[in-house]
């Protein structure tokens, strides 16, 4: 018989303790150590479901109930302890880092030029952006001789090269693909989201004239939203500018539509300064000089997630009143220039696994009347028309493989220019086929702690019955944790074919030009560091550009002396850069960059000896280009002040003439927001040349003194 018994109070004690012994928590107290015995900070510690963290001396505390605990960091081999046996410090073993293969879909990305060295700038999207060439100005790699005013031609140099030698790409669609240099104003740039910019020797990547680089503006995106976008826009400013725009974006899941129409007008007649040997009013006023232009630009997209279809549509006219150097004002008192211009593509996309595919259509047409028949100086008359036409078709594809990527890209194009002098009765007509193949191979590797991408790129472009063979070599070493260090450099060729305005150019007494001229051609490379740590960033980059074959105007005597150009030059030009760039807190930053820029005159005379220009600088380039950008905004408001400064540059290939003097300016800007219910409504300002100083950038061009805008637009709320 069983008799059960009252329990003693010793054993009473270690049922207590075993019903509660889940209970009891366990602290811990350590250091995690890397195997050469440096302390490890945000080490993570957890038993699965407490997680403590290691401090910047590798100390860390946890309290736990569970059995065991788990040290872990990136980089190193993870260790699982008991509880019960923990003995600090706990050492961690390093490990290769080998990171997965990840494939983002976005059709928009694979428009980039597959250059490693390219940089994206960003306008920004608080303030607004009325002219291209002021944003890329505040980058010292550019510059620019054009009169930074609304309405003027706008045109932009790339390290020290000439105007002609910078390639523009709008969406993949090249446009300058007769040799000239491309005027930024005919972009409608509330349209543009981002640019690329690919410096130096770039041809293999688009082909001629990107000797000096390659200026890659993409579009906006097309951005699913609920409701149709709306935005008026007016602006106001100095020398009776005035702008006017209207735009309107609406899209669904699988389409989109963009469009934008804008009118501006502007005097810009402004005071300028007058040599002291004329011994005339100290101050005049550039007068005749009206610019007027209109522009019409459409979008529309129609997309899945694995194919997009682009239309794109951007027009637009403009007369120009030119008024010519202030050397010579009667002669040009009556001349204008007037014109339109469409340029027109169709692009298809799509991707599938590892494979992706474009093709691309397009058609420009730009045509000019230029009148000047009622000149105070009738020996200045003229009256002609210019027409040109671009049409191409380009395909290309891309594969991806681990971490590799080929691509393959084909393209054929043609160029027709005509010239006609309605006082002569002349004219003449150019045409200009071309095929080109492009090939590139890009490849990453990963050895302890850094990042390491090669790519190689050749292309061949036939065109005139000569082919003009390009390749570059890129690589890039980064340091793959904090502070983060790059290493890079490239070498690579460049060509640019002469101009068919050069060719054809009829001219008149004192000038014409010349079908026998022969591309250029350049050889060059790139070294560069970058410095990153926290929020301050520092680039420092040497770049060096040999090119043979230059073509420059040069007076001749035959039948009189007259303007011509030639393949005399061989240049040699080297680019010294800084940039940098802080970031104090959330909404103060500032901008620095320097460019310091040798570029000499090589030519030789047909005998081997030494051109008058030997050993020259070349024209119109600075010495010296800096700036300094202090910003202070968010996203309501915003305030910034910009410095530029400008060295001499000289005007005449022998340099017996003193140079252009140095300048500098002081620039503000300011944007203020507000966001109601439905609408959003924007103030802006613009402040240019606050010290009103006077200067010239051309010979005998002036530019202006204080100059401001202002702006008022108003937006619907989307989401």
């Amino acid at each position: 018989m069983f008799t059960a018994q009252s329990p003693s109070p010793g054993s009473k004690g270690l049922l207590i303790l075993l019903l509660f012994f889940p209970l009891l928590l366990f602290s811990l107290a350590g250091k995690v150590l890397s195997a050469d015995g440096r302390p490890l900070s945000q080490a993570m510690i957890t038993d699965g479901s407490v997680v403590a963290y290691s401090a910047w001396d590798g100390s860390f505390s946890i309290q736990t109930k569970a059995d065991s605990i788990t040290v872990s960091r990136l980089g190193f081999v993870s260790q699982s302890l008991s509880v019960r046996g923990f003995r600090s410090p706990v050492i961690l073993v390093s490990t290769e880092i080998v990171l997965p293969t990840v494939r983002v879909k976005a059709l928009e990305y694979r428009s980039l030029l597959p250059s490693l060295s390219s940089s994206l700038i960003h306008p920004d999207t608080n303030a607004r952006v009325e002219n291209a060439v002021e944003l890329l100005l505040e980058n010292t790699s550019f510059s620019s001789s054009d009169i930074q005013l609304a309405g003027e031609r706008q045109t932009l140099s790339l390290l020290g090269s000439f105007s002609r030698h910078s390639l523009v790409i709008l969406d993949g669609v090249v446009q300058n693909p007769a040799g000239e240099a491309f005027d930024f104003s005919k972009i409608p740039w509330s349209q543009i989201s981002q640019i690329e910019i690919i410096k130096g020797n770039a041809s293999v990547f688009g082909g001629s004239s990107a000797i000096g680089g390659i200026i890659h503006l993409h579009s906006k995106n097309a951005v699913s939203k609920s409701l149709p976008e709306l935005k008026v826009s007016a602006s106001a400013g100095s020398f009776a500018q005035y702008k006017q725009s209207y735009a309107f974006a609406f899209s669904r899941n699988w389409y989109a539509l963009n469009a934008e129409y804008s009118h501006q007008t502007a005097k810009n007649n402004f005071e300028y300064d007058t040599p002291d040997y004329w011994n005339v009013e100290p101050v005049l006023t550039r007068t005749h000089n009206r610019k007027t232009a209109d522009s019409f630009y459409v979008k529309g997209s129609i997309y899945s997630s694995a194919s997009q279809l682009d239309y794109s549509l951007n027009a637009g006219s403009f007369v120009r009143q030119l008024p010519g150097p202030i050397s010579f004002l009667d002669l040009y008192d009556s001349s204008r220039l007037s014109g339109a211009f469409a340029q027109q593509s169709l692009r298809a996309t799509a991707t599938r696994d590892r494979l992706s595919g474009e093709l691309l259509l397009w058609r420009n047409t730009d045509n000019s009347i230029y009148r000047n028949l009622e000149s105070t100086n009738p020996i200045a008359a003229g009256h002609y028309t210019q027409r040109q036409a671009n049409t191409g078709l380009k395909a290309g594809s891309s594969f991806e493989l681990d971490l590799a990527r080929l691509a393959l890209n084909a393209e054929c194009s043609t160029v027709e220019f005509s010239y006609e002098n309605h006082l002569s009765g002349n004219d003449i007509q150019g045409k200009r086929d071309n095929q080109a193949l492009a090939f590139s191979a890009q490849r990453s590797f990963y050895p302890y702690r850094f990042e390491n991408r090669f790519l190689a790129a050749i292309r061949g472009d036939y065109s005139e019955a000569e082919l003009h063979p390009t390749w570059r070599l890129e690589t890039e070493l980064k340091l793959l944790q904090t502070p983060q260090l790059k290493l890079g450099a490239y070498v690579g060729t460049a060509f640019s074919q002469p101009s068919l305005f050069d060719m054809y150019w009829i001219g008149d007494s004192e000038t014409q030009g010349n079908p026998d001229l022969k591309s250029e051609n350049s050889f060059g490379y790139n070294l560069f560091t970058e410095f990153r740590f926290s929020n301050l960033n520092v680039k420092l980059g040497y770049y060096q550009n040999q090119v043979e074959n230059l073509i420059q105007w040069r007076q001749y005597y035959l039948n009189g002396l007259s303007w011509k150009p030639f393949n005399v030059g061989k240049a040699e030009i080297r680019n010294y850069e800084a940039e940098s760039s802080l970031r104090i807190g959330k909404h103060l930053g500032l901008n620095c960059s320097v460019t310091h820029t040798l570029a000499w005159d090589k030519s030789l005379n047909p005998d081997g000896s030494p051109c008058p220009s030997y050993d020259k600088k070349l024209v119109y380039t600075p010495e010296l280009r800096a700036t300094a950008r202090l910003s202070l905004n968010n996203e309501k408001r915003g305030l910034s002040i910009a410095y530029h400064y400008t060295g001499k540059q000289y005007s005449t290939p022998d340099n017996l003439i003193e140079p252009l003097t140095a300048f500098d300016n002081l620039d503000l800007a300011g944007f203020w927001r507000l966001g109601l219910p439905v609408f959003s409504l924007q103030l802006d300002l613009k402040a240019n040349n606050l010290l009103n100083k006077r200067y010239s950038i051309y010979t005998d061009t002036p530019q202006p003194g204080f100059n401001w805008w202002t702006g008022i637009s108003i937006s619907t709320q989307t989401r």
